[in-house]
């Protein structure tokens, strides 16, 4: 029987909202389980995933063999997920203890019991430099005990058609000795080289209406016809009805500083007379010169360039790049939706949509990844399959 008459077969662990589905999904690939302990995320991914079954709670207490009964089978693909990382994540106090750097040993312990061709795991790019790579070394080395050769990649989702400078580390792997590892190549960056031009902010949020002060109306409608190939994307599939396009308004503070920020620019081009007495502390060091850090605060985004990484904190401006480029807002719920190449009508469920957008796989990076791993499977598929040793 031909193994890929039908789509290859995914489990999803720590799969959020479901950007890592999604954009497999779209590569034609088939999801028929995900895990998260996170309720909202659930919701969001049932919402939008509806044939696949959901497993709400604690990864440690999932086993193999429920993930394959609910699955409906024991010839299962891939297993794929971005474990959480917080703990070396850039953004946030980097604690090398942190028990969320560890959950990638329940990644490893139901890979050795589902034993799936492959899998992918996603995570922050700090993570590689963090203790001299000793996180690297810990995952390469638990895959290798259980029988899996690996490969990592460091990607940026921009380099995949995704309007973001979301930098990545995936780790791929696999048990079947000739199936051979390999990351996709970038389709935009330098035209020089021949590749599309980056997706920009302008190319993502272009169609989408301004708020004029209306901050809180909950179905609006575009302004345009879709203006792009990413625009016709985004809006495949979906009406005129545009939904959780709100947003909050700046603060006093942050409406002065605004009031000082071009596209482009950041806490660093506000005269340092005319800040908080806490920013005037952040601007200087010892020496009475400006710091080279805190150029992201308040930052007003580009249209013409890729956003920078949309973190959980998307609405408030002062924490990041989040400040709109043409109105004296933070971005709302679809345009960060937008920016990590979530379609518009993917809905978002519960509360905590922060987390749920700003925590997830862009989906076109996935997509790019899932149309590697399919090859890679297809290639696999004409040879007789040979696995390694360790069962």
């Amino acid at each position: 029987m031909d193994t890929y008459s039908r789509a290859p077969i995914v489990i999803d662990l720590f799969c959020g909202a479901g950007g890592l589905s999604t954009g497999l999904r779209q590569a034609g690939m088939d999801p028929r389980v995900a895990v998260d302990f996170d309720s909202n995320a659930i919701a969001t991914y049932k919402a939008n995933h509806p044939e696949a079954e959901t497993i709400l709670g604690d990864v440690s207490q999932v086993s193999g063999e429920q993930l394959k009964r609910l699955a409906g089978s024991d010839d299962i693909d891939l297993i794929a997920g971005g474990p959480s990382c917080q703990g070396f994540s850039t953004h946030g106090k980097r604690i090398q203890d942190d028990p969320r750097n560890f959950l990638f040993k329940h990644f490893v312990r139901l890979v050795d019991e589902v034993r799936p061709k492959m899998f992918l795991m996603e995570n922050v790019r700090g993570m590689l430099t963090y203790g001299k790579g000793y996180f690297k070394k810990q995952i390469e080395e638990a895959f290798e005990e259980i029988g899996y050769r690996t490969a990592f990649a460091q990607v940026c989702a921009a380099d995949y058609g995704v309007p973001q400078l979301r930098h990545r580390v995936l780790f791929i792997g696999t048990r079947v000795d000739h199936i051979e590892l390999s990351f996709p190549k970038p389709t935009h960056g330098d035209r020089k080289l021949g590749l599309k031009q980056y997706l920009t902010v302008a190319d993502a949020l272009g169609d989408l209406p301004l708020m004029k002060g209306n901050f809180k109306q909950e179905v609006r409608s575009y302004v345009s016809p879709p203006q792009n190939e990413f625009q016709h994307y985004a809006r495949k599939g979906h009406g005129n009805a545009l939904t959780m396009h709100v947003s909050n308004k700046l603060s006093d503070q942050a409406q002065r500083i605004a009031d000082f920020v071009r596209q482009g620019q950041g806490l660093r081009s506000v005269p340092p007379e005319r800040l908080p007495d806490r920013f005037k502390k952040m601007r200087t060091i010892g020496n009475g010169a400006l710091r080279r850090d805190c150029t992201t605060l308040y930052y007003r985004l580009d249209p013409q360039r890729p956003s920078y990484t949309i973190t959980c904190y998307y609405r408030n401006v002062a924490s990041g790049p989040f400040l709109h480029p043409w109105e004296d807002r933070s971005l709302s719920h679809r345009e960060a939706a937008r920016l990590m190449s979530f379609p518009d009508y993917y809905r978002f469920e519960g509360s905590n949509f922060t987390r749920q957008i700003g925590n997830a796989v862009p989906v076109l990076m996935a997509k790019a990844i899932g149309l590697e791993i399919v090859k890679s499977l297809r290639n696999a598929e004409r040879r007789p399959l040979r696995y390694s040793k360790v069962a």
